[in-house]
């Protein structure tokens, strides 16, 4: 029997075309219908990786009549670091890696979508762990 795919490999820059900002990134915590469970971060059912939470806003200003905040759910060993801000701007730009789209009806019937990526980077392709070198180790060079 074939397997319906439910997560679609989506363009940042189609969905995004002014692009993006994070606001922050937390631990997902994994859903429990009992509330005297203890919180446990949630696990990718794929991989196993612990599952993280980018809070980003989209850089779209027709956006925001919608609601220009979103979230990516990144699975990593780790907590990702997003890139570093601009100088003299409060949020860092992001490109998020390898996105995906999960379409679904929510409990009122209202069809929405959620956000999944392999990992975040600063726009243009740069790393984003990756510092910039200093002055002194551009002159020694």
């Amino acid at each position: 029997m074939p397997v319906i795919p439910t997560r679609f490999a989506v363009d940042f820059g189609e969905v995004f075309p002014l692009g993006a900002f994070v606001l922050g990134v937390e631990p997902s915590m994994a859903f429990s219908d009992n509330p005297a469970a203890p919180k446990m971060q949630e696990r990718d059912k794929e991989t196993n990786q612990l599952v993280w939470t980018v809070r980003a806003l989209d850089a779209n200003e027709e956006a925001a009549r919608f609601g220009a905040e979103f979230k990516v759910k990144i699975a990593a060993d780790y907590q990702p670091v997003p890139p570093p801000k601009a100088n003299g701007f409060p949020f860092a730009a992001v490109e998020f890696e390898r996105l995906t789209i999960t379409p679904y009806a929510n409990n009122k019937g209202r069809i929405a979508h959620s956000f999944r990526a392999g990992g975040m980077r600063a726009p243009g392709g740069a790393r984003a762990a990756k510092p910039a070198a200093t002055a002194e180790q551009k002159n020694a060079a």
